[in-house]
């Protein structure tokens, strides 16, 4: 097997495919990267049994073939013999036992696990279940993973994913993700909904989407993203340009989250994000201090003002106040927050305004982007003495 290619090409498909890699894998093989040569490219394939890419790279080929090497190591010279032309190229060539890579000045080889030991990735059908403009992915992913719990133990795994529910009716997706204290949820509009599909809810890990989100930033002129499942349903596969990128799904139930979705509020406001960003830099000075971020959260509906109050026993005590606009309630409203979830949910609305809503002190809050009507965010508050 022997194949010349672009060397900044190549570079790029090793700093991706390498992210699949297992770090400290059972199975020997599963630290390694599978070169395959056919059809006028190279196609790098990785995988941790969880996740798996495949990339394809055209290039000149003079040999078919295809062998398995370390892809820390061949990812790390091939990025460290840096191009310094766009036109530079690097030969990968099968010499018996050894794959050598060479480049204009330099030059490595690499011991070798026969390609018919590498795990099978799952291939994609004929037609996707969906494709989804790839701006509207990326903002929805960027919406609800944050939200996402960390949690792998048994039992609570599904809530580190997020859901895909897929309505067949409006050809819209669902995307959900939540941690028992949190909820994000965006809508995305999707074209050419399969039919057929025997799958409407489906659980993809979040810590995956995320590597896979990374990608896709980097292919800002795909348009669409075509998503598959493979034929036992087990992985999804998103594909775009040379990249197909798959993900075992996470197996339910995943929780009820329409039991907790408000359908009324009786307090609500507007206020500007930049205000509330600023308070809550300066709340934090207290409140990253004691348990759980605990902040007081008091609403005046007489004087249209928020304010946000933290102590640190034996330290001492802040408060600052926010004006609001176009508030309604029964009456002023007191209730606690942990202050790192309303930061975060902050840092991820785009929008200038929010709009808050909440049926009561202990009633999950809700907040909305104004200038994104298919996202909203849940935020569950905590008690409070006074």
């Amino acid at each position: 097997m022997k194949i010349t290619l672009n060397h900044g090409k190549l570079a790029k498909a090793f700093l991706y495919s390498s992210k699949a890699v297992s770090q400290k894998p059972n199975i020997p093989i599963l630290s390694n990267v599978l070169l395959n040569i056919e059809n006028n490219s190279l196609r790098l394939s990785a995988t941790n049994l969880d996740m798996g890419i495949n990339m394809w790279i055209p290039g000149q080929v003079e040999s078919d073939g295809k062998v398995t090497v370390n892809a820390k190591y061949i990812s790390d010279f091939v990025s460290a013999t840096s191009s310094s032309s766009a036109k530079d190229n690097v030969n990968i060539t099968l010499d018996e036992n050894v794959v050598v890579v060479d480049t204009e000045k330099s030059k490595a080889s690499f011991n070798i696990i026969p390609a018919d030991e590498f795990p099978v990735l799952p291939q994609v059908s004929e037609k996707p279940i969906f494709k989804i403009a790839t701006g509207e992915f990326v903002k929805s992913m960027d919406k609800v993973l944050f939200a996402c719990s960390t949690d792998l133990s048994a039992g609570r795994i599904q809530q580190s994913g997020v859901l895909f529910e897929i309505n067949k009716e409006a050809n819209e997706v669902f995307f959900i993700g939540l941690d028992g204290f949190r909820l994000s949820r965006r809508v995305s509009p999707v074209k050419d909904l399969a039919e057929d599909i025997n799958k409407e809810e489906i659980i993809v890990p979040g810590r995956y989407l995320s590597e896979l989100v990374k990608i896709i930033s980097d292919y800002s002129k795909v348009e669409f993203i075509e998503v598959y499942l493979s034929e036992s349903s087990s992985q999804i596969i998103f594909k775009f340009d040379d990249v197909e990128f798959s993900i075992r799904l996470l197996e339910g139930p995943y929780p009820d989250y329409k039991r907790i979705m408000p359908e009324t509020h009786n307090f609500n406001f507007e206020v500007k994000r930049k205000d509330l960003e600023e308070a809550i830099k300066i709340a934090n000075t207290f409140a990253r201090g004691n348990l759980g971020n605990k902040t007081l959260f008091d609403f005046d509906l007489e004087t249209s003002k928020i304010m946000l109050k933290s102590a640190v026993a034996e330290v001492g005590e802040g408060e600052t106040e926010v004006i609001v606009s176009n508030a309604e309630g029964e009456s002023d409203l007191k209730t606690a927050y942990t202050l790192r979830y309303m930061q975060d949910v902050v840092n991820h609305i785009e929008g200038d305004t929010i709009l808050f809503e909440t049926k009561g002190a202990l009633a999950a809050s809700v907040f909305k982007d104004k200038n994104d009507a298919q996202f909203i965010h849940l935020v569950m508050p905590m008690r409070r003495e006074v």
